[in-house]
């Protein structure tokens, strides 16, 4: 079972009536075998939905979290812990519902099967960020900044055959999750070509991912049982690079994160460069 450590970093609470009200209404449901959920809710005076969505979007990405989804119309946003090595992604949904020109602000932190995460550790954690939740003209001006908020932009670096194998595994559970997930992140990501080719106005090159068959180490039964393919699309101003590539050269391409497509089992990177050798 994984401990999540890192995930429970605590911040100085900000408004102790907030802390208190969050403290009163905290849950916990579910067990480490199954998976635990835990929740709170805050009650925010003269605040919209808008402007307190804003703000979470601001709190949540300070904390690290990516915004994996948000609807103004729903007042619902979908955050989560970025996955760092054996660190499994943690989703967090927030809710924010108006009552009668206040917000109610409701946070539910989603753990899967196998992670332990303790409620005394958890309810500080989940009240000190809702605490920084502000109302009035305050909390109107956080909202409208916070809004302006974009995901932390730093650069994931892989070794190819391990993100194909994160993909895919990630994929077994909720293919649809992926792209939510990893769009728009950049990425830097070593193998060996595999081939090249013209796509459309593009140069598509592929990595060599090898099949399950050909694996030394096979995935374990929980693990996903199929290949994905990972390939990276260069733009015409990289011909010249593109032009000194060859099939089963060690390389490693920096670029965003496309799309997956669940079909063709394939991952690929957009406005891809090579990394030059210092």
């Amino acid at each position: 079972m994984q401990k999540i450590f890192s995930f429970l970093m605590l911040l100085a609470v900000s408004s102790p009536i907030l802390a208190g009200e969050c403290e009163d209404n905290f849950t916990k449901s579910g067990n480490p075998f199954k998976g635990t959920n835990f929740s709170s809710t805050v009650s925010v005076p003269n605040l919209s939905v808008k402007d307190g969505l804003g703000q979470m979007r601001a709190i949540m990405i300070k904390e690290k979290m990516d915004v994996l989804t948000e609807d103004a119309d729903t007042g619902t946003m979908l955050v989560e812990q970025r996955s760092v090595g054996m660190t499994r992604p943690i989703p967090t949904i927030i809710t924010v519902s108006s009552e009668g020109g206040n917000a109610s602000v409701e946070m539910t932190v989603k753990t899967e099967k196998g992670m332990i995460a303790k409620a005394d550790q958890m309810k500080p954690y989940m009240c000190n960020l809702l605490a920084q939740l502000k109302g009035g003209k305050e909390g109107k001006l956080a909202g409208a900044q916070g809004a302006k908020t974009k995901n932390n932009a730093d650069t994931t670096n892989r070794d190819v055959f391990i993100f194909s194998r994160e993909i895919a595994n990630e994929a077994k559970k909720n293919a649809v999750a992926v792209n939510a997930r990893h769009k728009g992140r950049s990425y830097s990501l070593k193998g060996r070509i595999d081939h090249i080719m013209e796509d459309g106005d593009e140069y598509n090159v592929s990595f060599d991912i090898p099949e399950i068959s050909e694996m030394v180490l096979r995935p374990l039964p929980n693990e996903a049982q199929f290949k994905v393919g990972v390939a990276c699309l260069f733009r015409p101003n990289q011909l010249a690079w593109v032009l000194t590539m060859r099939e089963g050269q060690s390389v490693t391409f920096t670029g965003t994160f496309l799309r997956y497509d669940d079909f063709k089992k394939m991952v690929w990177l957009e406005n891809c460069k090579q990394a030059q050798k210092k």
